[in-house]
């Protein structure tokens, strides 16, 4: 062969190589657009269809309860409504409408999850590994501890103090998670009976059917304020397992819906206005209520949030 037929050869054998990469380059690029418009929000597809965001809440105050007038308030639903008109703005979706859905006992909370039913759940919820399977969390918003309260006349002050005894706390809840941690780790054989809500809860131990209850300390301080006879209650002095950081539940496995939430709520977070909005709810009467829970915005809680002010990934 020739060097010109040589040469000719190659030209041909090069142009079938190109011809091959930019086939297999269209058929790799139309695979990432495929799994892509797989990946794309189902709820933020929804949301433009209907116009409509699904947000469930409970009667938790101060973070979320309904009105005597019916309106559905709160710490939390303050910070959803703000979320809302972020993601309004996003999607171009002016008249976008809010259905509360009353998440009324929470172990019908993971139903409302599971079947997809709402789009947000903000009210009290912390970010436990143990709801990672039904749920996605947003950057958590504040935190508690779970604590126990008791009749004063009881003389409990520690946990240890409750060995034996059957105390109540509501059924679901990461205050249930706590307890049962320390009844496990401390060995106290506690008689662990579970309620709807954590109202019932707080009132089995006041009717003296349980020894405690076992609730965050900032439902159970606004539990306490609204009892006539509130000197009557203790609450315990050391919190039961780590801080609660409190979340607003999300889908399961919908990142770029997650993505839109966090950086809404990041947004807020890096607000001067962000404690001021905390104190409305937490260190002046709350809205309708006219409990003050005398608990402002500190140093110490914003120093716990801090960790959380990263928001690179809802920015992915």
């Amino acid at each position: 062969m020739n060097i010109e037929n040589k040469i000719s050869t190659n030209k041909n054998s090069i142009a079938k190589i190109f011809n091959w990469l930019i086939t297999c380059i269209f058929i790799v690029s139309g695979l990432f657009v495929s799994v892509a418009q797989a990946q794309q929000s189902k709820t933020i597809e929804s949301i433009t269809n209907t116009h409509q965001i699904n947000i469930a809440y409970r009667d938790a105050p101060p973070f979320s309860y309904a009105a005597s007038d019916g309106k559905v308030v709160g710490y939390v639903i303050d910070l959803c409504n703000v979320i809302v008109s972020d993601i309004s703005k996003h999607l171009n979706i002016p008249d976008l409408k809010i259905n509360y859905i009353d998440n009324k006992y929470l172990p019908d909370r993971d139903a409302l999850l599971r079947e997809k039913k709402v789009d947000m759940i903000c009210s009290v919820n912390a970010n436990v590994i143990e709801w990672k399977t039904i749920a996605d969390y947003s950057i958590p918003y504040t935190y508690s501890y779970t604590r126990f309260a008791t009749l004063k006349n009881k003389n409990i002050s520690s946990i240890d103090q409750l060995a034996g005894h059957t105390v109540s706390v509501t059924s679901g809840s990461v205050d249930a998670l706590a307890l049962n941690q320390a009844n496990r780790e401390l060995g106290l054989n506690l008689f662990v009976i579970t309620t709807p809500t954590m109202e019932k809860a707080f009132e089995l131990m006041r009717n003296g059917k349980t020894s405690a209850a076992f609730i965050n300390d900032i439902s159970l301080k606004e539990i306490i304020e609204a009892q006539s006879d509130k000197t009557s209650f203790s609450i315990s002095d050391k919190g039961v397992g780590k801080p609660q950081f409190f979340v607003i539940l999300l889908p399961h496995d919908d990142q770029e819906f997650k993505s839109l939430v966090n950086q809404s709520l990041c947004k807020i977070r890096k607000s001067p206005d962000f404690g001021k909005i905390h104190d409305i709810w937490f260190n002046k009467p709350i809205p309708y209520l006219k409990l003050n829970l005398q608990s402002p915005y500190s140093q110490e809680m914003d120093k716990a949030l801090t960790q959380f002010d990263d928001c690179s990934s809802a920015e992915r």
